[in-house]
């Protein structure tokens, strides 16, 4: 799979999510990255599709070879799913990953088993049948 035939994920389900932004965080989400065959892609787009991984509630993760129990707030990854998605090296992804967290848009924890990404910019969502639920992952914005 690649970024020529992949179709970016959005968050299905949910009615709305509050966040709180850096400036410096605002700044790139409107922002564009160039993959590696140079095509730009929205930063917003690739924040979305991060996003649309997370559980809503408290579950297993679907998808994965070794699934986590998660809960709602975080969402198991793989840097060679991304690379391959997202038409980047592993090495660049990890770059943007580390990027996003100095930013305070993700947290990740990282294991031999696997990795787990939070939103701590999420306040909360409200899902599409009404439910609300705040963010157990949610801090300060870090000041840039």
């Amino acid at each position: 799979m690649d970024k020529e035939t992949y179709s970016f994920m959005y968050p299905t389900r949910i009615a709305s999510f509050s966040f709180r932004f850096s400036d410096h965080a605002m700044q790139w989400l409107c922002g564009t990255t160039t993959d590696d065959n140079s095509r730009e892609t929205g930063n917003f787009t690739l924040f979305g599709d991060l996003l649309a991984r997370m559980a809503l509630t408290d579950g297993a993760a679907n998808g994965f070879h070794r699934p986590l129990m998660l809960s709602a707030g975080q969402a198991q990854y793989s840097e060679e799913q991304l690379s391959s998605q997202w038409n980047m090296g592993r090495k660049r992804i990890r770059n943007l990953l580390a990027m996003l967290t100095e930013m305070g848009l993700i947290d990740t924890c990282r294991s031999r088993v696997a990795s787990v990404m939070t939103f701590p910019c999420l306040i909360g969502w409200k899902t599409a049948d009404g439910g609300i639920t705040s963010n157990p992952f949610t801090h300060e914005q870090r000041e840039e």
